[in-house]
């Protein structure tokens, strides 16, 4: 036997993945908020710093008019002063620099289409603006200013290192909250887990699982407890049936070969029948068929009417069955709701057509349990020996794939095995 892997906590696994996408999502928005702010800011700072050149080319504007660069000086001082200047000049309307600062850069003649409106430009972390000087509708000037963003970018990195600590706290505490709930909402998957292992280690289905709330889990819970319940039932019965053969050896054989509800032959019996029809069939060159049963609702007869009703309606079917069947053919159940009938002589399509709906009639005449009529009816897949198979395993694939095949029709019918 091989060793068992060690088991990954689902808890943990499902912590986190739910863990990266709370932290991939609080990234994305950092992301987009702070490229948002950034963009804001930018162009308030970039409204203001042109607003305030637009002033500056209105107040030199008579300046360049009454040719005095002394005052114009002044006033781009008193820009540098009240601003982060990076580089500014005045030039006049045929290219010649007016006034400049010694102690700022100034900034070149750019030859410009004729100008009506400010320009402004983002260039990295600068502000380009270039503003004409208008006096009565003529163009007496152009004033260049560069202005730093180096200011707005300090405040923002630090607006963003603010806003960084403050989204790692609520990531921490929005983790732990979700741990904590992540847990306690799955607690009730990790017991029904632990239990499991007990009940296959113990190997004890009287042990049940609480069924803490009305959900997916607690459906999920009470499945499990019923599969419990039906697995000690069986256990029950089977250690039962094992001490009456103890007690009387001569109805082991019996046991072993026949269906203790139905007294039909079960599937051991049916498989060394199968194989012994499959070769007549091969030997004489004569056709035969297996038939697929399966009841139709019986898992809806089980919830609702119990296992008794149940039990008693595989009772009447196979009754019924056997009384629509010739003496040759055999009926076995192969366990739960299945059934498989044998037809190994004198078989022709035709005639696994007629049985099939004498069968489906007989069932379809009410079956009354508990003076409930039982919403039974029978689905049939049907394969031949040896137009299909030759094989016995192969046969009984085939025949229960038709019997499929009648339940995707709608139940209550038959269908013979088609390779189509």
């Amino acid at each position: 036997m091989s060793p068992i892997k060690p088991r990954r906590s689902l808890v943990r696994k499902l912590t986190r993945q739910n863990l990266t996408v709370l932290l991939g999502s609080m990234l994305i928005t950092f992301t987009l908020i702070a490229i948002m702010l950034w963009l804001t800011a930018r162009e308030r700072q970039g409204s203001a710093a042109e607003l305030a050149a637009i002033q500056l080319a209105n107040n030199v504007s008579a300046m360049l008019v009454f040719n005095d660069p002394d005052a114009a000086e002044h006033e781009l001082e008193l820009l540098v002063k009240s601003r982060d200047i990076k580089a500014v000049a005045l030039y006049s309307a045929d290219g010649e620099l007016f006034a400049s600062l010694a102690d700022v850069p100034t900034l070149p003649w750019q030859p410009l289409p004729a100008l009506t409106q400010p320009v402004r430009r983002y260039q990295g972390l600068e502000i380009a603006l270039t503003v004409p000087v208008i006096v009565r509708d003529n163009i007496e000037g152009v004033l260049y200013v560069s202005e730093s963003l180096h200011q707005l970018m300090n405040w923002f990195l630090r607006g963003l290192f603010i806003i960084s600590a403050l989204m790692i706290v609520i990531y921490w505490f929005a983790a732990r909250l979700l741990i904590s709930l992540q847990r306690k909402a799955l607690s009730p998957l990790v017991d029904l887990s632990a239990l499991a292992e007990k009940v296959a280690s113990e190997r004890n289905f009287s042990l049940r699982a609480s069924v803490v709330d009305n959900d997916e889990i607690g459906s999920l819970t009470q499945r499990f407890n019923e599969l419990l319940k039906r697995a000690e039932i069986w256990q029950e019965e089977l250690s039962s049936k094992l001490q009456q053969q103890a007690a009387r050896g001569d109805e082991l054989e019996h046991l072993a070969m026949k269906d203790s509800l139905t007294q039909l032959p079960n599937r051991h019996s049916f498989t060394e029948l199968l194989n012994q029809m499959v070769l007549d069939s091969i030997n004489s060159n004569m056709m035969s068929a297996l038939m697929f049963i399966d009841v139709d609702n019986f898992k809806f007869v089980n919830d609702n009417f119990g296992h008794d009703a149940g039990d008693e309606v595989l009772i009447e079917i196979s009754g019924r069955i056997q009384a629509a069947i010739r003496a040759d053919d055999t009926l076995c159940r192969l366990g739960g709701d299945e059934f498989a009938l044998l037809l190994p002589k004198q078989v022709t399509p035709q005639l696994t057509e007629q049985v099939c709906q004498r069968l489906i009639h007989k069932i379809n005449q009410p079956i009354w349990v508990k003076n409930k009529q039982m919403p039974v009816t029978l689905s049939i897949g049907v394969a031949l020996c040896p137009e299909h198979s030759n094989s016995a395993a192969t046969l009984l694939q085939l025949a229960d794939e038709a019997m499929y095949q009648a339940k995707r029709a709608g139940k209550n019918g038959y269908q013979i095995y088609s390779a189509d």
